[in-house]
């Protein structure tokens, strides 16, 4: 299979505040890594991207809770987080340090050029009895208006819709209970992006041409609203902008994709965003962006990140496809550490194997339903062979007209606007009850078995 795109796949950047747990694995990190690797399989060329999202306000809210320093207890969570990532066999191909030099610089430039966009405006912004701090992110929790569900203030993460603090229900500073807020305006750099009707009308036409394979998100992206995205607030954590001020670090999430994508094309280290975007356009590889995350993060992946493409002209970083995913369930309901409900995944890696890991919590991966785990899926044996890596040859040159259609099912399949975890665990179920099954003949046994043995050890699961 040959093609002069590459195929760039984006999981969210997790937050240095704690470990990984089943639900972040079992969604956008495991269903990214299987197609990585299925794409591999087939000889499409790939690169899973991702980074840590170092910046954000829950780190520091985390690190004073446990009475740490902010700076190690982010390093010590970032290499928790790694490990849990080797431990359950995800692979990165493309990994941004938003910490290095290179990159702050790179960002820098970026942002001058984000800030002076008529979208981006100075407005008052409110700070309550700490004015440290604005009212924003981990600082300030309310009740979502649309679903009633507790969250911080940016985006619910039940429903995954914008809320500013107008907008909240019963807002409270965290750090001192306080429920007064006031308006301060002093800011030196703007403060908000305004999506406007226009550009609702864009996202929403754009949409309608963009391969998602989640019904809840067409209907969140047909119900979208004009709204405003916080883009600097006051903090002494994060990329600082000013002195007290940084960015929303969803926007250096989505300059790091960028930076990701020309690490991927072969660009230099201490490229400006300028060059970057002259040197995406004239690529001859052209990136084809996929997007995988989770349900409560489709405002930042399905509106802001398209639109900041758009705004910044980038048009080669708008995603072709967008895959969100629902959420995990223990004991029947969503997996929240915050709520204790949570199985962490350092917790369950020593204990179990790799494949064991892996192939279990593909099983339960909620793609387009919340769907439970349970600990006792990771002893059930599989049914399918031995995982081979001698195996490869039939693979790649399957000699049966049987397992020509499994190939030519699997490349399909790997395409990311067609991958399915849950489809591609059935086509194998559905190989390997065929192949022990009376209707396969001795050849077609012995190529579906081998092919399939390759593909648990390409997989991993």
């Amino acid at each position: 299979m040959t093609k002069q795109y590459l195929d760039v796949i984006f999981t969210p950047p997790p937050t240095p505040n704690g470990g990984l747990h089943v639900g972040h694995l079992s969604g956008p990190y495991l269903r990214a890594d299987l197609n990585r690797r299925l794409l591999e399989a087939v000889g499409s060329p790939a690169v899973h991207a991702s980074h840590i999202d170092s910046y954000q306000t829950y780190v520091a809210r985390k690190a004073r809770q446990f009475g740490k320093d902010t700076y190690e207890f982010r390093d010590e969570m970032s290499a928790l987080i790694r490990s849990d990532f080797r431990r359950f066999g995800v692979h990165f191909d493309q990994v941004v340090d938003n910490t290095a030099d290179d990159y702050r610089k790179y960002l820098a430039s970026g942002l001058i050029e984000l800030f002076g966009n008529a979208r981006a405006i100075r407005l008052p912004e409110f700070v309550a009895e700490d004015t440290r701090y604005g009212a924003v992110e981990s600082f300030v929790s309310g009740t979502c208006p649309n679903c009633l569900q507790r969250a911080y203030i940016n985006v619910c993460e039940q429903c995954g819709n914008p809320m500013d603090l107008p907008r909240a229900l019963s807002p409270v500073e965290e750090s001192t209970g306080c429920t007064e807020f006031s308006e301060i305006d002093d800011s030196p750099l703007p403060t908000v992006l305004v999506i406007d009707d226009q550009d609702v009308s864009w996202l929403q036409g754009w949409h309608l041409e963009v391969d998602s394979d989640n019904p809840a998100l067409v209907k969140f992206i047909d119900e979208l609203e004009p709204s405003r995205v916080t883009l600097t607030f006051r903090s002494d954590y994060g990329y600082e902008v000013a002195p007290g001020r940084v960015v929303n670090p969803w926007f250096d999430i989505f300059f790091a994709h960028c930076y990701a994508v020309g690490q991927a094309l072969g660009l230099p280290t201490d490229i400006s965003f300028a060059e970057f975007r002259r040197e995406l356009a004239a690529a001859e590889t052209r990136p084809c962006v996929t997007y995988y995350f989770g349900f409560d993060n489709s405002y930042y992946y399905s509106v802001l990140f398209p639109l900041l493409a758009r705004i910044l002209d980038v048009p080669r970083m708008i995603p072709t496809t967008l895959k969100a995913n629902r959420f995990l369930r223990i004991n029947g309901s969503k997996v929240s550490s915050s709520r204790g409900n949570v199985v962490w995944a350092h917790d369950l890696a020593w204990r179990y194997s790799t494949m064991s890991l892996r192939g279990a919590l593909a099983r339960v991966s909620p793609e387009l339903a919340e769907l439970d785990f349970r600990e006792d899926m990771l002893t059930q044996p599989s049914s399918w062979p031995s995982p081979s890596v001698s195996a490869r040859p039939i693979f790649d040159n399957p000699a049966t007209l049987t397992g020509k259609n499994f190939r030519a099912t699997l490349e399909r399949m790997a395409c990311p606007d067609r991958f399915s975890v849950a489809e591609l665990l059935s086509r194998i179920d559905n190989a390997v009850t065929f192949a022990e099954s009376e209707h396969a003949y001795g050849a077609e046994r012995v190529e579906l078995m081998g092919m399939v043995a390759h593909l648990r050890a390409v997989l991993e699961i």
